[in-house]
């Protein structure tokens, strides 16, 4: 806010300075206009430019007025000058010459208002109040700048965890990765990166101070860990859900470092709060985008705490089981799962299942570990199909919230089959029902369409079903599936539905009501009419 703003009667007032080499000019607008009756003051006069200055800035106008032609300094230097040491002021310009040159300079200069002499009262009060309006306008508009700075200011760490959550997840380019960096003052630049996703778990089931507070605590610790190394970038995921991304130059101490860093963060948070962490280590990998592929491997070792223990620091490596003496991945065409949910019918869940278990390698379904991932795996794509679809598979399978138990009970194979059976059938159910939802909201939207366009003559099937987005052959199977009659038929019932109204409350005639439905040919109308209602509608609207 400008300091020398005021308020008077509790408005805001507006000094006014006039400079002006005609004495007659000056004493005019001093003492003709009522200044009392105005959100203005007139504050001073000068008759130059270089008398003017020095009062001015010992005034601080709001507003100046100056002609342009006077001795010594004129009014296009001195506005010049004003633009430059004191750019607040407006500057409303008075000349005696009506010439293109000075008005072109005076709005180069960045003036406000040019006036033309001679000017009378309310000439010149009109142009005040623009100006004033101006200063108003500008004033809320660093008002409202400040407000977004200081509210900028204060979420700047929830853009930052933001844009590092959505950095991880691969949703930003390179290039536009290094500019937010430098925006947010993150060093991102390294060779070697490897992500730790660390989640903490408060033991007590009422600590002393709330759990809120326990895991504000807990990052608190984190903080204290690693703040002293500017090696890692650490942002928040959920509540008690932290994530490092930890840079290095050689790749055998980036890990080495990782799981010291882990190991140190665990014994610290431990000892000092009610929580307990499990912590989750991807590999190293090499540039920018390798973020998220180790952001995605230590994603992925979280699942396994139910199999491997809770509470434990795990890399990617630990989840490699030792098969047949070889170090490896186990091989399983995930793919078929997922397409399966996307495709398949509910009635070939149990074909699938037993199909799926016999393609598995007879050696590995022995071991319970193996067991134990390949149902893991199968929860994970029915958790994610089931959220592509906007639900979550807890609501669908509430057992799946004591996932370690359920899987730790698996002791067979035909336990692992009536379990996989189950959780593929409510997904199923789920994905139905969906579809049924989908296809209601397909008809309303076109019933809507129908019912606010019913007037246009060509409206047609493809229109409306370009307006739901589907084919006009899907369209038409759905609508009558759905609605138990076609698309002429509906449409022909809104449209008949209205005339009756307006043959019943109007005194148009039925060439009129004809083309108010509709329908541009009034003999085709009395024809559709009369087949829907068994009278013409002359009798229609006759019969009482």
């Amino acid at each position: 806010m400008y300091p020398f703003l005021f308020l008077w009667r509790g408005e805001t007032v507006y000094k006014v300075f006039l400079v002006d080499d005609e004495i007659a000019i000056r004493e005019g607008i001093r003492d003709n206009v009522r200044w009392e009756n105005t959100n203005f003051i007139f504050s001073g006069e000068a008759p130059d430019g270089e008398i003017a200055l020095p009062l001015i800035q010992e005034m601080k106008p709001d507003i100046l007025i100056t002609d342009i032609k006077m001795p010594f300094m004129d009014g296009l230097q001195l506005s010049r000058i004003i633009r430059k040491s004191m750019p607040w002021i407006k500057i409303i310009i008075l000349s005696g010459h009506d010439e293109f040159s000075f008005a072109r300079e005076a709005m180069r200069i960045g003036v406000t208002e040019y006036l033309l002499k001679p000017v009378s009262s309310s000439d010149l009060i009109e142009s005040l109040n623009k100006v004033a309006l101006q200063i108003e306008n500008e004033k809320k508009e660093r008002e409202n700048a400040e407000k977004i700075k200081k509210q900028l200011e204060q979420n700047a760490p929830l853009f930052r965890d933001k844009f590092l959550n959505e950095l991880s997840l691969g949703m930003i380019s390179p290039i536009d990765v290094i500019d937010s960096c430098a925006r947010f003052q993150i060093n991102i630049i390294s060779k070697f990166y490897l992500v730790e996703i660390i989640e903490a778990e408060i033991t007590r089931k009422n600590p002393e101070d709330g759990e809120y507070s326990e895991f504000l605590k807990c990052e608190d610790l984190i903080d204290n860990v690693v703040k002293e190394n500017s090696e890692v970038i650490k942002f928040g995921r959920n509540l008690g859900e932290t994530v490092l991304i930890i840079k290095g130059d050689n790749a055998a101490t980036l890990e080495e470092t990782a799981y010291s860093l882990a190991q140190s963060i665990k014994y610290e948070v431990e000892r000092n709060t009610s929580c307990l962490l499990s912590i989750s280590i991807g590999s190293v990998r090499e540039r920018i985008q390798g973020i998220t592929q180790s952001y995605k491997e230590a994603d992925t070792v979280k699942h396994y705490r139910y199999i491997y223990g809770k509470n434990k620091i795990l890399g990617i490596n630990d989840i490699k089981p030792n098969l047949g003496g070889k170090k490896e991945f186990i091989k399983i065409d995930k793919n078929d799962v997922h397409d399966f949910m996307k495709c398949g019918l509910k009635s070939d869940v149990e074909r699938f299942v037993g199909q799926y278990i016999s393609n598995l390698n007879e050696v590995e379904m022995k071991s319970l570990i193996y067991i134990y991932y390949v149902f893991m795996d199968i929860v994970l794509n029915a958790s994610r199909f089931v959220s592509e679809l906007g639900g979550e598979i807890e609501q669908l399978v509430p057992e799946v919230v004591q996932l370690e138990s359920i899987v730790t009970g698996i002791d067979s194979l035909e336990r692992f089959k009536e379990l996989t059976e189950n959780i593929l059938n409510k997904v199923f159910e789920f994905r139905d029902s969906r579809v049924e939802d989908k296809y209601g909201s397909t008809i309303s939207k076109a019933k809507e369409y129908i019912n606010s366009n019913f007037s246009d003559p060509n409206i047609s099937l493809n229109s409306v079903a370009s307006y739901v987005n589907v084919s006009p052959s899907h369209f038409s199977t759905v609508f009558s599936q759905e609605t138990g009659e076609n698309f002429i038929e509906y449409l022909t019932k809104v449209r008949v539905k209205r005339a009756m109204e307006l043959l019943k409350t109007t005194t148009q005639k039925s060439a009129e009501i004809a083309y108010n439905v509709g329908y541009n040919d009034p003999h085709y109308f009395s024809y559709i009419f009369k087949k829907a209602m068994g009278m013409t509608p002359k009798e229609f609207r006759n019969e009482t």
